[in-house]
């Protein structure tokens, strides 16, 4: 059923853990001009599954439902589940709905969504996989993270948690972000007064990596009931010279672990025979191990608003394609 926000961000708060993008900070900062939101529960009284999404509208495919994770509970069925994507298709009255869930990868799941109504988008947009670090165990680095991490022990650089984030802070996140951009050929900006939207909440912790008091990058990390997730990174031209990049993860892993953390999820990697590839390698050296999300699913009202959608985004926009 169709509740309200209010409603909704109340519900949310007796489940066991909320992805990021599935919070009322990240509907904040994804609240552009003339976006509107909708929220989905299964039932107010006893929640088994909720989430919230945007509509937008493309060219070829006219409205659609963006819907980015899901929070659910641990003991859902397959019956609960699909009959709350029915009621969302039903409900939501949309030429399109396009879904990424970011929850680990269930048979039970995916069955579930393909009796729903759903089905695989014809290509994927983002990588359904990411690395899991277990931050209260040992873990088993490679080479190349262990010579970086030593290289970084040798430079006098400091690690700083922002308690209390600034738009100075978010500003500088945004520059760092540029030079990022600039290096990996990225398709986005971030934009510091939508940034504050999350650096605003609690939940959202801000770390940053100096040299003679001069950041070197900067990490937005996700902790919320013993999970953590990361958001954004931002690295200067800088940080490379000082293998920076490694020794705040290090030192965020330090942090989690203090903090009696026990997962720390990567957010995506994107293992290729090209230059996405790097961020893979440098991911997979810190010591963790691979895990799969539920991933990608899209419904649509016909079979030709699925084919325009993939034109639009893999040939008109000239999306990277997974």
């Amino acid at each position: 059923m169709i509740i309200d926000k209010d409603t909704f961000f109340q519900i949310v708060e007796k489940f066991e853990y909320i992805p990021f993008e599935q919070t009322l900070a990240w509907e904040n900062y994804k609240d552009e001009s003339g976006s509107h939101f909708i929220h989905f529960v299964d039932d107010k009284s006893a929640p088994n599954i909720c989430c919230w999404g945007r509509i937008i509208k493309k060219p070829l495919v006219g409205k659609i439902l963006d819907i980015q994770g899901e929070i659910k509970q641990t003991a859902i069925t397959n019956k609960q589940i699909q009959h709350f994507w029915k009621n969302v298709i039903e409900e939501a009255s949309c030429n399109m709905i396009t879904y990424n869930s970011v929850s680990e990868y269930s048979c039970n799941y995916e069955i579930s969504m393909r009796r729903a109504g759903f089905i695989r988008p014809l290509g994927n947009r983002v990588c359904p996989l990411t690395i899991f670090i277990q931050t209260q165990e040992d873990r088993d680095t490679d080479r190349n993270w262990r010579r970086n991490l030593k290289k970084s022990l040798s430079e006098n650089l400091v690690f700083k948690a922002i308690d209390q984030p600034t738009l100075e802070n978010a500003q500088e996140i945004s520059r760092m972000f540029g030079e990022l951009k600039e290096m990996k050929g990225l398709g986005y900006d971030l934009v510091p007064n939508q940034l504050m939207q999350i650096l605003k909440d609690d939940n959202f912790k801000l770390f940053y990596t100096l040299k003679d008091d001069i950041p070197l990058c900067a990490r937005i990390v996700y902790i919320k009931n013993g999970m953590a997730a990361d958001v954004f990174a931002a690295n200067s031209f800088e940080s490379r010279k000082y293998s920076a990049t490694h020794f705040m993860m290090e030192r965020i892993f330090d942090h989690l672990k203090e903090q009696g953390i026990k997962v720390f999820d990567f957010s995506r990697i994107p293992p290729s025979n090209n230059e996405t590839d790097s961020v893979y390698v440098f991911k997979n050296s810190a010591g963790g191990y691979p895990v799969q999300y539920n991933g990608e699913w899209i419904w649509s009202k016909k079979r030709i608003y699925s084919l325009a959608f993939c034109v639009y985004n893999f040939f008109i926009r000239k999306a990277h394609q997974y």
